[in-house]
């Protein structure tokens, strides 16, 4: 009796089982699933190995081959060379489809939209919440690039006036328990497209850099005579306060208008977001005892532009700023109940306006 054929048949069935279990894992790895609906974004950290990889793939319904993903990986020399970043994963994505995405790093980008008006502190916080770094850290940065600009340049007017801001800064710090910023002002409202994982230096010196890419053929707008603004500092000054004064674009010419007819005139501001900033009651009502504060930000008590910005202002107030409504003389400016203001020449008029507004706001409360 031949006993090679018994062998022989053994490894046939053998080299028969190891063909099938690579045929199926072959199509496990290159046929795309069943699954189908919208993209889902997943996160690699950096430093993830393979496994933790595919246990983020498997936890989020993506992955229902983990072993195939590992060995697909591993065999062709793969396993680490998979990119920390984010990604859209459409599922129904076969393993290898998936990993060559997650290998050629194709990531989709941070969005983040600063919003007009918002304060330098709020839009930190957005930043630091898409990327591993805290919310003072980016302040930090954000302060000594704008420092540094502002010693390079004229912007902040004569020497020395960036050391005077920054006290003023420091003793508001003191008084109040809040960060007031150097950037205030300087960080430009709009929607950004970041990759993942950058530092809050580059992040920082993006928002500032889209601001000055605006801001630049604008420039030139900027009075040389001895009138407010006559520095751009001052510019992003006055274009805060117009910022939180209205969302409406079309009145920021006007509003603007009017603080520039109060400063020509050698009068007090009088702004109520200025109040606001001093007393931590940004959207809050603001009650006569608040006009009292002891602060540099108070245009009630002092007199010219407060010593910075209160927020970020958008490109139009700023435009505002620079090219105010022409040959607009009015000197007061209230609610008028429906979104926009009722403008005023004279003081009387102000005062009947304001009690107009008054009596449609308690009417409409019911009260």
């Amino acid at each position: 009796m031949n006993r090679r054929h018994p062998v022989l048949a053994a490894a046939a069935v053998l080299v028969l089982a190891v063909l099938l279990v690579a045929a199926v894992c072959w199509v496990n790895w290159t046929t795309p699933g069943s699954d189908t609906g919208r993209d889902v974004i997943v996160l690699i950290p950096r430093g993830a190995v393979l496994p933790q990889v595919a246990d983020t793939l498997v936890a989020h319904d993506l992955l229902h081959h983990r072993s195939v993903f590992l060995w697909g990986a591993r065999i062709t020399d793969r396993d680490r060379e998979i990119r920390a970043g984010r990604y859209a994963l459409p599922r129904g994505m076969s393993p290898r489809d998936m990993l060559d995405r997650l290998v050629e790093g194709r990531t989709v980008p941070v969005k983040i939209t600063l919003i007009e008006g918002d304060q330098a502190a709020t839009m930190a916080d957005q930043l630091a919440s898409k990327f591993d770094w805290g919310a003072e850290v980016f302040l930090t940065v954000a302060d000594s690039l704008v420092r540094d600009l502002l010693d390079d340049s004229p912007m902040a007017g004569d020497p020395g006036a960036v050391e005077t801001y920054e006290e003023i800064l420091r003793t508001e710090r003191k008084r109040t328990g809040r960060p007031f910023p150097l950037c205030e002002g300087y960080l430009f409202p709009e929607t950004y497209h970041f990759a993942e994982g950058l530092d809050a230096v580059q992040v920082a010196t993006a928002v500032l850099g889209e601001g000055f890419a605006h801001w630049r053929g604008l420039l030139d707008k900027i009075s040389e005579g001895t009138g407010l603004p006559s520095t751009f500092h001052e510019v992003l000054t006055l274009a805060a306060i117009v910022e939180a004064e209205t969302p409406r674009v079309d009145e920021m010419p006007r509003v603007a208008a009017v603080y520039l007819n109060r400063l020509a005139r050698h009068r007090n501001l009088e702004a109520d977001p200025t109040i606001a900033h001093a007393t931590d009651k940004r959207g809050r009502r603001i009650l006569y005892a608040d006009l009292e504060v002891d602060s540099p930000f108070n245009t009630y008590r002092r007199s010219g532009l407060p010593p910075g910005p209160i927020c970020c202002p958008g490109l139009a107030a700023v435009r505002a700023v620079l090219s105010p409504e022409p040959g607009f003389d009015a000197l007061y400016f209230v609610a008028d109940g429906h979104g926009g203001h009722v403008f005023s020449r004279t003081l009387e008029e102000h005062q009947e306006a304001a009690r107009t507004y008054r009596k449609r706001r308690a009417a409409q409360s019911g009260g």
